[in-house]
C-alpha cells in the first residue's frame, strides 16, 4: 500500500481554497524537497447547487510520479472500485455507489441515478463536456465532503484536465484553477522516496520520520492543514512481511527440488533408454526440463486456482494485481530455474549402460 507505506497526509480542519496552499506547504516543500517523490494535491468542486462535488488530483510544483497517481487518492484507487475501471484519460469519471443527481423537470421533482457505461454532460452556453462513467468506488466518501463542512452526497472524480474544463468553461473561473478562491483543497500527500531496496535499508522509515518532523516544524504556518491518522507500515511489520515472503519462497524452491529429484529417480532408466538409442545431449535436456516444466506448472495452477477461490469467494480479500504480478513470477520462476538447473545435470549424469542393468 503506496500511502501506507511512503505517504503522510495533510488534511484541513476548516475549509481552506486554492488560493491559500501554497502559502502553507512551501515550506515544507522546500525543507523537504530532497527526500520527496512525489507531491500531490486533491481539489474539489462543488456545482449544481451543492449537489455534487468533483474531485480531482494534482501534482504540486511537477513533483510527482506518473505510476503513483493512480494509488494517492485511496477513495478511488483500482482496487477501491467495485465495478467497471480506473479512469484512463480526460472526460471519464469514476462516481460513488449511491450516485443520483435531483432535479425539477416542468414542476416535478426527478432523479437521475447513473451506473457504469452512462455519461453526465455539463453544459454553459454553447460549452458542452462529456463525461463518460467508467468506474464506481465502494469506498466511503465522506471524509472528502466533511473537508469543505458539506453535506454532499454526490462524488464524481475526474481527471485534472477535465476538472479544468468544468470549473473554467462550465463555471467559469478564471485565471489558474489550483490557485482559485472557488477551488477547495481537500488533501495534501507527501511520497517520500524510497523503493524495496530501501525498505531494506530502513531509508523508508527514516524519510518519513525526517518529513513529520519537518511538518510538525511548520504546524502553525500550514493550518488549517493537519496531518491525518494513518495506519502506516511499521519497520517491524514489514519486516514480517518479508519473513513470510522469503519463507514462502524456500517452500517453493524444496517443493520444486522435490520435484526434480522424483522426476529423475522415476525416469531414470527412461533416460539412459533414450542415450542408449543414440539421443544426443540437447533432446536428452529438453526432454528432463519438459517433464519437469510441465509436472511444476500443473501444481503451480492448481495452487493458484484453489488459493484465488479462497482469498475471492471465502475470504472475499481483494486482489491487487501488481504484486500479485511480482508473487506470481518470483515463487514460479526461481523454483523453476533452480529444477531445470538440476534436471538437464543430473540427465546428463545417467550413463547408457543403465538402461541394461537389471534391478
Amino acid at each position: 500500500d503506496l500511502l501506507r507505506l511512503k505517504g503522510i497526509v495533510l488534511e484541513p480542519e476548516k475549509p481552506l481554497t486554492a488560493d491559500k496552499l501554497d502559502a502553507k506547504i512551501r515550506d515544507i516543500y522546500d525543507d523537504a524537497r530532497d527526500i520527496l517523490s512525489g507531491i500531490y494535491v486533491v481539489y474539489g468542486l462543488t456545482i449544481l447547487d451543492d449537489q455534487l462535488l468533483i474531485v480531482t488530483v494534482r501534482d504540486y510544483r511537477n513533483l510527482f510520479q506518473i505510476s503513483d497517481l493512480p494509488w494517492v487518492v485511496s477513495e478511488f484507487k483500482p482496487t477501491s472500485i467495485i465495478a467497471g475501471r480506473y479512469i484512463s484519460g480526460p472526460e471519464e469519471g469514476i462516481i460513488n455507489t449511491d450516485f443520483a443527481i435531483n432535479f425539477y423537470e416542468y414542476g416535478t421533482p426527478m432523479s437521475v441515478h447513473l451506473r457504469v457505461g452512462d455519461t453526465i454532460s455539463f453544459q454553459a452556453g454553447y460549452r458542452e463536456i462529456n463525461v463518460r462513467i467508467v468506474g464506481i468506488t465502494g469506498s466511503d466518501l465522506s471524509s472528502l465532503s466533511e473537508r469543505i463542512d458539506m453535506d454532499v452526497q454526490n462524488v464524481l472524480f475526474v481527471h485534472w484536465d477535465t476538472f479544468e474544463r468544468i470549473a473554467s468553461d462550465v463555471e467559469g473561473i478564471s485565471g489558474p484553477i489550483e490557485s482559485s478562491s472557488r477551488i477547495y483543497v481537500l488533501r495534501v500527500i507527501f511520497i517520500v522516496k524510497g523503493s524495496i531496496l530501501t525498505v531494506l535499508g530502513g531509508d523508508i522509515f527514516a524519510y518519513r520520520n525526517s518529513l513529520k518532523d519537518t511538518i510538525n516544524e511548520y504546524y502553525d504556518n500550514a493550518y488549517p492543514l493537519r496531518l491525518s491518522l494513518l495506519e502506516e507500515i511499521s519497520p517491524g511489520e514489514f519486516q514480517n512481511t518479508l519473513l513470510i515472503f522469503l519463507l514462502s519462497m524456500v517452500f517453493q524452491i524444496v517443493v520444486a527440488g522435490i520435484y526434480a529429484v522424483l522426476l529423475i529417480k522415476l525416469h531414470r532408466k527412461d533416460i539412459a533408454t533414450l542415450r542408449a538409442l543414440g539421443w544426443d545431449s540437447r533432446h536428452i535436456k529438453i526432454f528432463a526440463i519438459g517433464a519437469f516444466i510441465s509436472t511444476l506448472l500443473i501444481g503451480f495452477v492448481i495452487g493458484i486456482i484453489a488459493g484465488g477461490i479462497y482469498a475471492i469467494v471465502v475470504s472475499k480479500l481483494s486482489l491487487d494485481i501488481i504484486p500479485f504480478i511480482v508473487l506470481f513470477v518470483t515463487n514460479l520462476l526461481i523454483p523453476l530455474l533452480i529444477g531445470m538447473k538440476y534436471t538437464s545435470a543430473a540427465a546428463l549424469s545417467i550413463p547408457p549402460s543403465e538402461a541394461f542393468r537389471r534391478e
